[in-house]
């Protein structure tokens, strides 16, 4: 070989070693742009999966991360953005409730806003308690599965107090006292009238009172409702001591609201039991002791009448008797006044919402729910 085909050699060797050396370059820029456009896409799918379920409000379980770091990352980048609104002059403000807005930059609308109680409907479930006091009303209930799921109603309608107007003490008593009591429902927030079925010492024990008598009144709601239990059972007309104890604690009552207690009614459709005969000796005294509505029970049925702007109703909706074994609705009317609602073969609980906001008028709304939790009557009061 001369010397002029080994130069040429050498440079057909450096020439292919140069393009080796440049393909080498160009194979390692093409792996990395790979790598670099591989994690982008990857990075991007991670990011849609991330925050198109906050954005659509979505719960799906197919995100890459779970719903608890979801939320965490949202909170942290949020709170990150609400820091440098701050530092930017942007001060968030207090949650404003009902206006559906975002006032204090959390990410959340309304939150911890209590409900207001129902006007229309079933009752709501959540409500400001400073604004509504709920009561429950039912009679003639027994020891039974019936009992529990009313009271199972009660609590989850957040009942805060609950009014027994008669007849709890059929089968077994005690055993009525221990379930009202597993269910919150104590000495504390509960009022029991005395009925035919009942021992009168047991309602004392009960009502820590030496009468099966008077005014009843709660710690938790001092100045907003009384309630004044009538015993039927002993003799309570005009004449009676009983009346006239009655009417001094009702003359005398600065609650706001009020509401007389007893088993046998005073104003009942004819049914398997008749009125207890003291209407014109009671009636007065409500009207001019500004009572509020009159619970009765002794029919084992629903009534609610209003009788010249007064409630009276008949809560014997307890399930000492169910279905068909209830008492019969043998009228629709009583002395000329109609059963603005009368129901027979349904047992349930009635809800009262006594409503707070104005100190110089007074007005509820009310509702009766039977075993399946379903609304069979609705109606409201309204008293300037």
């Amino acid at each position: 070989m001369n010397h002029f085909s080994f130069l040429n050699l050498i440079l057909v060797l450096k020439s292919f070693y140069i393009k080796s050396k440049l393909n080498t370059l160009l194979l390692k820029h093409v792996t990395l742009l790979m790598f670099i456009i591989c994690f982008a896409l990857i990075n991007l799918i991670y990011l849609t999966n991330l925050f198109l379920p906050v954005a659509l409000g979505s719960t799906s379980t197919s995100s890459i991360l779970d719903s608890k770091h979801v939320n965490h990352y949202f909170v942290t980048s949020f709170e990150t953005n609400r820091n440098m609104d701050s530092q930017q002059g942007v001060i968030p403000q207090s949650e404003v409730c009902g206006d559906r807005q975002d006032n204090d930059l959390n990410g959340l609308v309304d939150e911890n806003c209590s409900v207001e109680s129902s006007s229309v409907g079933i009752p709501a479930v959540n409500f400001n308690i400073s604004k509504t006091l709920r009561i429950g009303i039912v009679g003639d209930i027994d020891s039974n599965h019936g009992l529990t799921t009313q009271l199972e109603i009660a609590n989850h309608y957040n009942v805060q107090a609950l009014i027994i107007p008669g007849d709890f003490e059929y089968t077994n008593g005690k055993e009525v006292l221990s379930n009202l009591q597993s269910h919150g429902f104590t000495k504390q927030n509960t009022d029991i009238d005395v009925g035919n079925h009942d021992s009168g010492k047991e309602v004392m024990t009960w009502l820590d009172d030496n009468r099966t008598f008077g005014q009843v009144r709660f710690d938790f709601s001092a100045d907003k409702l009384a309630l004044f239990n009538i015993d039927a059972n002993i003799m309570f007309d005009c004449t009676s001591p009983q009346f006239e104890i009655l009417k001094s604690q009702i003359e005398s009552s600065k609650e706001w609201f009020k509401f007389a207690v007893v088993h046998q009614p005073f104003v009942t459709v004819k049914s398997d039991h008749p009125p207890n005969g003291e209407f014109d000796c009671y009636d007065p005294l409500f009207r001019a002791g500004r009572i509020d509505g009159v619970l009765q029970a002794h029919n084992h049925n629903y009534q609610r009448f209003n009788i010249h702007g007064l409630m009276y109703g008949v809560f014997g909706t307890g399930t000492h008797d169910t279905g068909s074994s209830m008492y019969p609705l043998a009228s629709d009317t009583w002395q000329g006044n109609d059963c603005l609602k009368c129901i027979t073969g349904e047992n349930g609980i009635t809800i009262i919402d006594l409503n707070l906001n104005n100190m110089n008028s007074k007005h509820f709304v009310g509702w009766f729910l039977n075993m399946k939790n379903q609304v069979l009557d609705r109606f409201e009061s309204s008293v300037g």
